[in-house]
């Protein structure tokens, strides 16, 4: 498959991440009860982190080495097994260790079978095995399979889930998705892939990488919530509020936007090993056009209408934090501009340790800066500590890839959507006089989009739009 097709396949997924969330988040915080919610987003999040740990960095490790050998069964095998039985033996030493938490965490002490299932959630992820099929391209198959289980568990929870008590079976419904994923992705490895070993096993030469990966996986945790933990400290919950439900809308499009980035991983480490320094510098273009054509009208479209985006999203008592989505639109683009140059390129040939150093470099700039800024700014000095500190992550991240690659960039393509960009917001200011309230919303986002992508297809023939509307037909 090609890589634009892996791109779509790996958009319509990252996309169901949060589609399928959307759908039942609403239901289920109207039929559970506070208490039961917290239950379930406590063990959910502690699960999460078992996950991490266990993984070791084997979902972004395993992508690349398997791509070294997609060509031959038995090494692939083989390397399947190793990375498998280490992912294997620490979700069960993880699991062991949730199951006599709640003699520690008074919080669990009184649910047992919520606590049993977290061991089966941490046990299932072990198998999952997704970065075997990105290691061999296979796309389309993981995004089918995902997409028709969360159909079913959507299904599932509307029937099943129906009284405020029902958080265990609302968290079971959760961990049978990761169970049926796993167990689908093992039966269709075993029964289409897997061949026998003949070599000796050999777990030690993935100690060294894997460390320096988990090691990445610790810092952006402890990175992701430092703000918040600082915000909360110096000011209240509701500044805290302020601050994280822009950063959670701005969060949910950086997720679909560098989730199709991931397809490029076993692509980029198969050129490497071939010494295809032209084929990267191409496909590693083809990436930046595609983060150039999502986040830079996202920035725009979030700076001109953060008032309307709060106000439809989470209600007018969030209007105070507009100037907050304002700043950390930007923070797309520039995680973006990152995840091409970090997970991307240095990444698939081996220098995550660069990504390490500027992961390190964004903690200590985002701590400083933010005992600096929140208590002159409150939550605007947060979201100014962020973008500062992602800022400095990118560059660090850029200037170390530089040293490898050169960066080709379409200026071309800018103009175009700059000019795009440019007309859309003009047809907005004309439609303010005939649209008022909530039809003047609507009515400027369809505009924003429309105009957009009008022009790029008649105008400037993007080749990404076109080959995005090609798919979808024939998918149709």
């Amino acid at each position: 498959m090609g890589i634009r097709k892996n791109m779509i396949s790996n958009l319509l997924l990252s996309s169901s991440a949060i589609v399928f969330p959307l759908i039942t988040f609403p239901y289920v915080t109207r039929i559970l009860s506070a208490n039961s919610i917290g239950k379930y987003f406590f063990i959910d999040a502690l699960t999460q982190y078992l996950i991490i740990f266990s993984a070791v960095g084997i979902p972004y490790y395993g992508i690349r080495e398997i791509a070294k050998v997609k060509n031959d069964a038995e090494q692939r095998s083989k390397l399947v097994v190793e990375l498998l039985s280490i992912q294997i033996a620490l979700a069960v030493f993880f699991a062991i260790v949730l199951l006599f938490t709640p003699y520690f965490i008074p919080t669990l002490k009184y649910d047992a079978t919520l606590t049993k299932i977290a061991c089966i959630n941490v046990i299932s992820s072990a198998f999952l095995m997704e970065w075997f099929y990105q290691g061999i391209e296979n796309f389309a198959y993981i995004t089918s399979r995902s997409i028709i289980i969360k159909i079913l568990s959507v299904v599932s929870i509307l029937l099943l889930v129906k009284q405020s008590n029902d958080y265990i079976i609302y968290y079971l419904l959760s961990t049978l998705v990761v169970v049926f994923n796993s167990g689908l992705n093992l039966y269709n490895y075993l029964r289409n892939h897997h061949q026998p070993i003949k070599s000796n096993l050999s777990f030690k030469k993935h100690l060294k990488p894997l460390l320096v990966l988990f090691s990445i996986n610790v810092a952006v945790s402890i990175y992701a919530i430092l703000d918040t933990i600082i915000l909360g400290l110096l000011t209240n919950s509701t500044t805290v509020s302020y601050y994280n439900v822009p950063l959670k809308l701005v969060k949910i499009f950086w997720m679909v936007v560098n989730g199709a980035g991931m397809v490029l991983i076993p692509r980029i480490a198969s050129y490497f090993l071939n010494n295809d320094k032209h084929q990267i510098e191409n496909i590693i273009q083809k990436s930046l056009n595609i983060v150039f054509l999502l986040t830079i009208p996202f920035c725009c479209f979030c700076m001109m209408f953060a008032n309307e985006i709060l106000a439809i999203i989470s209600g007018k008592q969030y209007l105070v934090a507009a100037n907050g989505l304002r700043i950390l639109s930007v923070l797309p683009f520039i995680i973006a501009i990152c995840n091409v140059c970090g997970t991307q390129f240095l990444m698939p040939i081996g220098q995550e340790n660069k990504i390490l150093h500027a992961t390190l470099l964004g903690l200590i700039i985002s701590l400083s800066l933010n005992f600096l800024l929140i208590p002159h700014l409150g939550f605007i000095g947060s979201a100014i500590a962020c973008v500062a500190a992602e800022t400095m992550v990118c560059l660090y991240v850029v200037v170390s890839a530089l040293k490898r690659i050169k960066l080709n960039i379409d200026y071309q393509l800018l103009v175009h959507i700059l000019l795009s960009l440019c007309v859309s917001i003009a047809a907005r200011f004309i439609l303010r006089s005939y649209f008022t309230g909530i039809t003047l919303i609507i009515s400027d986002l369809l505009i924003y989009a429309i105009v957009f992508v009008f022009l790029q297809l008649i105008f400037f023939k993007n080749i990404f739009i076109f080959s995005l509307v090609k798919i979808s037909k024939t998918r149709i």
